[in-house]
């Protein structure tokens, strides 16, 4: 019955402890790999060690251990990004072995689970919209974070490629450029920039002084120069336009309009492109109003804080100074010394900024202030927790993997959690805190519920989209092919979708859309809008994603569940013969656990109003 939803209460569980891999080695490979398991429980002790010394200073108790349900539920959850199924959480459960929970840990963290999960989180944070116009498709986007993830890339080189990335946009394999591409205006993409690699807000010194914080606008402008003369060009360079095509496209002058428009979109295509290195320097603003300097002065590139890069001029400040006053000097790569900078070990603010990050993936609360806020002398209110953590994903060298591994094995992250409306004042981060899951996760938790192979349809490989998939075939196209194609073409209205079904053929079986992650879902999916309506992330702004319930996703989650008859969970209660067993299989397969003694009133209604009422509770809803 509809009312039983009042019945459900956040279950919390107790006991067990952190168990250690002991592995013996038996090659330089293996005596390597032990060698990492080795670090990363050691680390994780040291992390332990370091909150268990606060907690005494503060005379607190540490948060009880939990049992091997809550453990299994929760590291599914946070690894993968869904429940595990009740084929799953009884292996787990049922399995004697003393050391199932670091075994259970890394098999996760190398599974499709992981490669899905994560790929929505650096989506979100890099801001890859899964809607936007035909020009500035995030396909190729998309496939470069998923291979970053899928290839375990260290988060520094990832974010250096972000930061230098140049050339064609839908070039296979070099899908970096979207991040360019996902931001047109150079200003914005600079702070946009800052705040995600480096946690610092530093936008509105784009307009003038910040008025909280240090940064001058000239300050803003002199990171600026990095970057200057990097822009998005989508046509062909006007020389290529002249030479290779003003012949050919006559042939449309006279034709349907939407002929000419397939014809342009097609070449641009072929053509987009990332274009400039940067110059080292930039002007200021026309209106710039300080004393400090003068309306198009020229700025020479120059970091926040620390030690500046090296960068390469070929021209001096003082000639460029004569010149007029579009001119910025050539290109010498300064954009990579940017780079180097903003990502090096020895930048302050990188990070601490990705262990921020990833705590407050993990335990759900900030480890040093706001996300996006943070400033160089800030390290949060344990500064030793902070310090350690920034030691570790150092010695990790940004495997991020590794650094999650350390997490999961600590005995903080295997504490009872902690209600939101429950921190004490004293609260030293000595367990995760209880928080609404991703809209990601609470769609693909649907699908343990559905096959006993919920990661079956992870897009794993390279996945071609539509405008890759047209940039392969376009490589040998003459002027001519393209005028032909775009008279013999598909239509304006399907140019898209005809390269995105012949881009499908190229991938290959992905099994059907109801059985698969969110992650595989491109732009172009209309199954992708039940995510949004539970909150997943527009992507217009970092950190954009909501885990606030509101009235359409209650709605949602009250008429319509979408478990078919042949669901794993239905095909389970089929096979139970006594009411105590459906009732078991429901618990386990829904909430990841037991039922209490005082939810055993609850057992009198049909096994359907059962599993409504389990899915409409806030314990399903929410990590424990």
């Amino acid at each position: 019955m509809r009312c039983l939803i009042t019945w459900m209460t956040v279950g919390m569980c107790f006991s067990s402890s952190l168990l250690l891999l002991a592995n013996e080695p038996s090659s330089d490979g293996d005596k390597n790999a032990a060698q990492t398991a080795a670090d990363v429980v050691a680390f994780a002790q040291e992390i332990d060690q370091l909150v268990a010394d606060e907690l005494k200073k503060r005379s607190q108790t540490p948060r009880p251990k939990i049992d091997d349900y809550t453990f299994c539920r929760r590291v599914y959850l946070d690894a993968i990004g869904r429940i595990p199924t009740i084929i799953e959480l009884d292996g787990f459960v049922g399995d004697k072995n003393p050391d199932k929970r670091s075994l259970l840990i890394e098999k996760l963290l190398h599974s499709k689970g992981y490669n899905s999960h994560w790929y929505n989180y650096w989506a979100d944070l890099l801001r890859v919209k899964d809607i936007g116009d035909k020009l500035h498709h995030s396909g190729n986007f998309s496939e470069w974070i998923k291979e970053a993830v899928r290839s375990n890339k260290p988060y520094d080189q990832m974010a250096h490629e972000l930061v230098n990335a140049s050339g064609e946009l839908y070039k296979p394999g070099n899908g970096a450029t979207g991040f360019y591409a996902r931001e047109t205006m150079p200003l914005d993409h600079l702070a946009n920039s800052v705040k995600t690699f480096m946690g610092m807000s530093i936008e509105c010194a784009q307009c003038h002084d910040h008025p909280y914080e240090d940064w001058t606008q000239q300050d803003f402008y002199k990171l600026a120069a990095f970057t200057s003369r990097t822009h998005l060009r989508v046509d062909p360079r006007p020389q290529d336009e002249k030479k290779i095509y003003a012949k050919d496209r006559h042939v449309l002058k006279n034709r349907d309009f939407n002929e000419w428009i397939v014809y342009r979109e097609s070449i641009r295509v072929k053509h987009a492109a990332i274009y400039g290195n940067g110059t080292g320097f930039m002007r200021l603003p026309h209106d710039y109003q300080y004393e400090d300097g003068e309306p198009h002065q020229v700025m020479e590139a120059d970091v926040l804080f620390g030690n500046m890069p090296k960068v390469n001029y070929e021209i001096t400040k003082a000639k460029l100074a004569s010149l007029p006053k579009n001119q910025l000097g050539p290109e010498i790569n300064s954009r990579s010394s940017l780079a180097d900078w903003m990502v090096s070990s020895e930048n302050p603010m990188f990070t601490k900024a990705t262990v921020n990050r990833l705590w407050h993936e993990v335990m759900g609360t900030e480890l040093v202030g706001q996300l996006g806020g943070l400033t160089v002398e800030e390290m949060g209110d344990h500064p030793a927790l902070t310090e350690k953590l920034i030691g570790v994903m150092k010695a990790l060298k940004y495997d991020t993997k590794l650094f999650l591994s350390v997490l999961f094995h600590s005995g903080i992250y295997q504490s009872k959690a902690l209600a939101l409306d429950a921190t004490p004042p004293g609260y030293v981060l000595d367990g995760p805190m209880v928080r609404r899951l991703p809209a990601e996760v609470i769609v693909d938790s649907f699908l343990s519920l559905k096959t006993e192979t919920p990661d079956k349809y992870v897009a794993t490989e390279f996945r071609w989209d539509g405008f890759t998939h047209f940039y392969e075939k376009s490589k040998n196209m003459t002027a001519k092919d393209f005028v032909e194609y775009s008279v013999k073409g598909p239509g304006r209205a399907q140019f898209q979708n005809r390269e995105e079904r012949e881009a499908m053929k190229r991938n290959g079986d992905m099994g059907p859309h109801e059985l698969w992650r969110v992650s595989t879902f491109g732009r172009n999916y209309k199954e992708n809008w039940v995510s949004m309506l539970m909150g997943k992330s527009n992507r217009e702004v970092i950190d954009g994603a909501t885990r606030e319930p509101d009235i359409p996703q209650i709605l949602f989650l009250m008429n319509g569940l979408g478990i078919p008859e042949d669901a794993l969970v239905n095909r389970k209660l089929r096979q139970a013969t006594t009411q105590q067993d459906k009732m078991e299989i429901l618990w386990k397969a829904i909430l990841g656990r037991l039922p209490k003694k005082s939810e055993e009133p609850l057992f009198d209604n049909a096994p359907d109003d059962v599993m409504w009422a389990l899915i409409n509770s806030n314990e399903f809803r929410f990590g424990r």
